[in-house]
């Protein structure tokens, strides 16, 4: 069980640095946030779809208090993704990623009323390290406000699809299963909002130039299609809680690669890199704490 626990969460920091990559195409892309996460599900759905095509042993049939779980997941995704590259577009990618890491505080408080459980006193210290570094954030990037803004609240729906796919899984329900109806759901219900509530159709998912379309593949296949995927499948080892914590460390892989393809427009603050270090700390600790309770148990086996 611990090393199940153990390979998931190196597999983990290996999805987040594909997600931290993510954030590099959505800003590279010349496409709006709707049309970027419009293709993205496609995409993926597309490529899940060939996957399950091949797969003897997926299971379409879902209960129906299964499917309303999935439904909302789907929704949640659809916004958070959309939400996101809103905010990447309006604040560039170290801003909205900093923000991101705030989803364990979130997390820490809303996660207990879903799992019957009291809230750690712990989670809560770690969590509030978070939320002081975010403070720090707002307070030297606060020409920014309104793209943190976007990126808090795309924050709080990756919190909730968390939530939700976490009680799927540990429910019994098939992570393929679970991705396979999340992007087909997210990707209808954005379809429908495109041609009902926004702009003309093409207008939205207009492609310029082949360079767009490789950028847009490689989003929807490695960084969704196969990272969504694995990123169900963790969380049948991993809290909520601890899921939330490891995509803390998204910001510094995504601000990395952004200094690496953009230069000095991604270069922040000295207080900007001292909130984002509070942040980690909270990362760092909540480690420590997890091994020092492993060894505790294993020395009473």
């Amino acid at each position: 069980m611990l090393k199940d626990k153990s390979k998931d969460l190196l597999h983990l920091h290996f999805l987040v640095f594909l997600w931290g990559f993510t954030s590099i195409l959505g800003s590279i892309i010349d496409l709006s946030a709707l049309g970027i996460v419009w293709y993205r599900m496609l995409i993926a759905f597309l490529i899940v779809g060939f996957y399950v095509f091949l797969n003897k042993k997926f299971f379409f049939k879902v209960s129906k208090k299964h499917f309303m779980k999935i439904f909302l997941a789907g929704g949640f995704i659809s916004l958070h993704w959309v939400a996101f590259f809103y905010a990447i577009k309006v604040s560039g990618v170290s801003i909205t990623l900093s923000i991101m890491a705030s989803g364990a505080f979130i997390a820490s408080i809303i996660e207990p009323f879903f799992f019957n459980r009291k809230i750690s006193i712990k989670e809560l210290f770690f969590g509030s390290l978070t939320l002081i570094g975010l403070l720090i954030i707002f307070r030297a990037e606060f020409d920014q406000f309104y793209g943190m803004l976007i990126a808090f609240l795309a924050t709080i729906l990756s919190v909730f699809f968390t939530i939700f796919n976490s009680k799927l899984v540990k429910g019994g329900v098939s992570p393929l299963t679970v991705t396979f109806y999340e992007l087909l759901i997210g990707w209808v219900l954005l379809t429908i909002y495109i041609l009902f509530g926004s702009d003309k159709f093409f207008n939205v998912i207009s492609i310029n130039n082949y360079n767009d379309l490789l950028l847009l593949f490689i989003l929807g296949s490695a960084c969704t299609a196969y990272a969504h995927v694995g990123s169900v499948k963790v969380m049948r080892n991993l809290s909520p809680f601890s899921f939330m914590l490891v995509i803390n460390l998204e910001p510094v892989y995504a601000i990395f690669l952004s200094i690496i393809f953009f230069g000095e427009n991604e270069l922040m603050s000295i207080p900007f890199y001292f909130g984002l270090l509070l942040i980690l700390l909270s990362v760092f600790l909540d480690v420590l704490d997890k091994r020092r309770n492993k060894i505790n148990r294993l020395k009473l086996n």
